[in-house]
């Protein structure tokens, strides 16, 4: 498909939409239930540790069946502490074309999440940590004041950045082109300011996120209006940075039609390679999510990359089919398979994956 037909596409569907929030690691959530992403994570920036109601959630709507007869978990081991974990272990399977086949199981991500109430509703510190695969990793630690009626809020230290819909999926194209994903924090101040359907948050940090070394200064800005069944909104990111400036600017959306929650973004991201050249790149993604018997989530998504806007025949798009059930309470599996199409003589880029996964969480 052209570039420009792409872009008609999706800004035609965001219309329609009149889409997007800022969202958090599963956002077709948020759309199904009309909510702003802090109903269900303590994190502003979306992900990350549940709240009492994200638990709960998690136990009963979510889950198929709940095992035991006890009390749901909410998280709180204490007036002062809340704490709450992810853990995915998962298959893959992957045919790269002129290629022997390869398999893998592994576990992907083991995280602990920590947030203590230093001051009841006003002012707490939050840790995310990851242990595994690797090394001990703060992907998180801020200290975060609320202000008396809750409409505001600062934090300072290390956060995600707020930009785009904080999809779970790291290898989404929007991800991935615009470096602002899981894999990425940054250290600086994050503000927002929330009223009734209005969402608003901002940070200014050092530029290090983002995927990128960074040595100056990036401000990055999310804005967002949510209603029942829709939503839309609008993000900005500008890196200043000794080794090229960056910006890039994004419009993200859901929209709920009965059972499919749909959620679409389309991203602008221009780089400064040297003085008075830049090389601009877009980047789109389409997805359905079709609740089936209340219980099951299929997940339709298409996903485009344009790396090079001035080179022709370079872009890349992925069609992805993923099945999500939670069995009971803290476990949820998904199977899906992922077909890549792009540059015919780079063959990673025509690859096909399968894979399966197993999440466990509290």
């Amino acid at each position: 498909m052209a570039k420009n037909n792409f872009i008609w596409i999706l800004a035609a569907t965001l219309a329609l939409l009149s889409s997007g929030e800022y969202a958090a690691a599963e956002p077709y959530l948020a759309v199904q239930k009309g909510m702003q992403c802090s109903n269900c994570h303590s994190s502003p920036a979306g992900g990350g540790k549940r709240t009492v109601y994200g638990n709960v959630f998690a136990q009963s709507e979510l889950a198929a069946r709940r095992l035991g007869d006890g009390k749901a978990w909410t998280g709180e081991v204490t007036k002062w502490l809340a704490i709450g974990a992810d853990l995915r272990a998962s298959f893959e399977d992957i045919d790269v074309p002129n290629r022997s086949g390869t398999s893998d199981i592994d576990f992907n991500r083991g995280t602990f999440y920590a947030e203590a109430t230093l001051i009841p509703n006003r002012l707490s510190l939050y840790v995310d940590e990851q242990f595994s695969p690797n090394d001990f990793e703060t992907r998180e630690i801020y200290v975060r004041l609320n202000s008396k009626d809750a409409k505001w809020f600062v934090a300072g230290g290390e956060f995600y950045l707020p930009y785009g819909l904080r999809l779970q999926d790291d290898t989404a194209f929007v991800r991935q082109a615009t470096g602002i994903n899981f894999a990425n924090t940054d250290r600086g101040l994050l503000g927002g300011y929330n009223v009734g359907p209005w969402s608003t948050i901002a940070s200014i940090t050092d530029g290090s996120g983002a995927g990128r070394d960074g040595a100056g200064n990036q401000v990055s800005l999310i804005s967002s209006y949510t209603q029942a069944t829709w939503r839309a909104g609008v993000s900005v990111n500008v890196n200043d940075d000794d080794a090229g400036d960056r910006t890039m600017f994004g419009l993200f959306g859901g929209l709920k039609t009965g059972p499919v929650a749909w959620l679409a973004e389309i991203d602008s991201i221009s780089d400064n390679v040297s003085p008075g050249v830049t090389a601009d790149a877009f980047a789109g993604l389409l997805e359905a999510n079709w609740t089936i018997r209340g219980k099951n989530n299929l997940k339709l998504s298409y996903d485009y990359l344009d790396p090079n806007i001035d080179i022709s025949e370079d872009q890349q798009v992925r069609y992805s089919l993923v099945w999500e059930h939670s069995p009971m309470q803290f476990l949820q599996a998904r199977i899906g398979y992922r077909l890549y199409d792009g540059i015919p003589q780079v063959d990673a880029q025509n690859r096909k994956v399968f894979f399966a996964e197993l999440h466990g969480f509290f």
